[in-house]
């Protein structure tokens, strides 16, 4: 067994950007059931809200080649993280992280 075999591979950027696709869509689900209590407190609008990092998070899962279009998601889910950090922004941080990795997988 050579030593190559033996080393520990390292996730791909496919499975960083899908990681942070589901991380944001489970986040959103558990902020919009009824526990958390979000779409019952403030109403309907709170969707629309919460799809945002959702979508910011999937864009990149299928348009992995085009840089531009994913370095565009990741500002705009940073800047949708430092605006809501007081009420929803600081559970999105982790997509927002992976987000970064995958992007620096793939650059490689």
């Amino acid at each position: 067994m050579s030593v190559e075999n033996a080393r520990p591979t390292r996730a791909p950027a496919a499975f960083w950007f899908g990681a942070a696709a589901l991380y944001a869509l489970a986040v959103s689900i558990v902020l919009l059931a009824p526990p958390a209590g979000l779409l019952t407190q403030e109403g309907a609008w709170v969707v629309a809200l919460l799809a945002i990092p959702v979508l910011l998070t999937a864009v990149p899962l299928f348009v992995r080649t085009q840089r531009i279009l994913v370095w565009g998601c990741i500002a705009l889910l940073a800047a949708f993280t430092l605006y809501t950090i007081a009420s929803v922004g600081l559970v999105y941080l982790p997509a927002l992280v992976m987000l970064a990795v995958a992007t620096f997988r793939q650059a490689r």
